[in-house]
């Protein structure tokens, strides 16, 4: 008998799971695609009609989908286009840098309502902490009780090991090992009352590009974030793959050959740290501000670009040998004029190489922008909770 009850809750799980899958695809489809009729939904997701229909019917009522107008073609009845509620969730979102902490509210369409940031000479564990608990309720008081009830959890994006670069972020060596220690889970968890997703920062910021920038519908591509230290993501099948210990796409590791033969990790090759070393404190604030195009720093960023560039388009030629995937993207925490030196910079270093053998691509600058980490920070939960990119966290 008790094997025919663990029989039937296998079942009833399973069903469950099928179902939530559909959900997240219906979802997922509707996000892309800005807005669908219940049509070409069940089309272009190979349901039923009778199937399509009652999944949206389910998903209007939750909140989560809402009607459009009507739009009237030549015959027929009018065809109503659904689309995602922004209203229907919201994601939260604490970014962890190397010089700012950033906490960020999304709501189901990916738009801002709502963000918060401290900036630091580098992270500490008391001061983020207490951050968190000034800001949680600050950043959330402009929503209702009915939608504060619709957020689907906090996500953390963290640089992974963030304690083993102690020189390149000029950090107090005892602060900086304090997070080796610190279970994010423990921690933070006693002060929100939500779900916890923890992840990498730049896995984070793909996270973004993947689920609201992406406007070619790239399914396999990387994914370059160029801040304090340069890092990154991989996207295949559009999916985030993160590998078997959720490091995958750590592109600032990468180990190449500087001018003088040495080896060097791509982060001492193209890491903003390297070009606010030259900057005098004045000219650092104005660097982090993002309001110019850097065009005064000209005489530093230019060598900088260079580098950064000759960088990673060794990293792009390097992924491409084992992945072959179909373009680079490249943002980060620069002004647009000057990722897009960076972004043609690339493509002029990429056009040097041999490429017999491997599939030719090239970079493209990514649209999310200086914000990507942070935004996709507060994208973990929607993406735990609703679609088809499901980190696992």
């Amino acid at each position: 008998m008790a094997h025919k009850n663990e029989t039937e809750n296998d079942q009833v799980k399973g069903h469950a799971s099928i179902r939530n899958f559909n959900e997240r695809r219906i979802l997922t489809l509707i996000r892309q695609e800005q807005a669908l009729p219940k049509a070409a939904i069940a089309k272009q997701t190979g349901l039923s009609a009778q199937s399509a229909t009652i999944i949206i019917n389910k998903l209007e009522e939750a909140g989560l989908v809402s009607r459009g107008k009507p739009q009237r073609g030549r015959v027929g009845q009018p065809v109503v286009p659904f689309g995602l509620n922004p209203e229907g969730a919201y994601g939260v979102g604490l970014k962890i840098g190397r010089r700012s902490f950033d906490l960020t509210l999304v709501d189901f369409a990916g738009v801002v309502q709502a963000t918060l940031s401290e900036r630091f000479a580098y992270p500490t564990v008391d001061a983020l902490l207490m951050f968190l608990e000034r800001g949680l309720s600050a950043l959330t008081v402009s929503l209702s009780d009915e939608q504060q009830s619709r957020i689907a959890g906090l996500g953390i994006a963290t640089p992974f090991e963030i304690w083993n670069w102690v020189e390149e972020s000029g950090a107090d060596q005892s602060e900086l090992e304090k997070w080796q220690a610190f279970d994010f889970q423990q921690h933070v968890g006693a002060i929100v009352n939500m779900p916890v997703y923890i992840c990498n920062d730049d896995t984070a910021a793909c996270s973004a590009e993947l689920t609201f920038g992406n406007p070619e519908r790239l399914s396999d591509f990387m994914y370059f974030f160029v801040g304090t230290f340069v890092g990154g993501g991989v996207v295949i099948n559009n999916q985030l793959f993160t590998g078997f210990n959720n490091n995958a796409g750590a592109f600032g590791s990468l180990p190449l050959r500087n001018e003088q033969g040495r080896s060097e990790q791509l982060l001492q090759l193209a890491s903003l740290y390297l070009l606010e070393s030259k900057l005098d404190a004045g000219q650092k604030n104005a660097l982090h501000s993002l309001t110019t195009d850097w065009s005064e720093y000209e005489e530093v960023l230019t060598p900088w670009l260079e580098k950064a560039a000759d960088g990673i388009a060794k990293a792009i030629v390097t992924t491409q040998s084992v992945l072959d995937l179909q373009r680079a993207l490249i943002d980060g925490a620069l002004p647009e004029l000057v990722k897009q030196h960076l972004v043609e910079r690339i493509n002029q270093k990429l056009e040097q190489y041999d490429w017999r053998g491997l599939h030719v691509i090239n970079a493209s600058p990514g649209v999310i922008g200086p914000k990507a980490q942070s935004i996709g920070s507060a994208n973990l939960p929607l993406m735990a909770n609703f679609y088809l990119e499901n980190l696992q966290i």
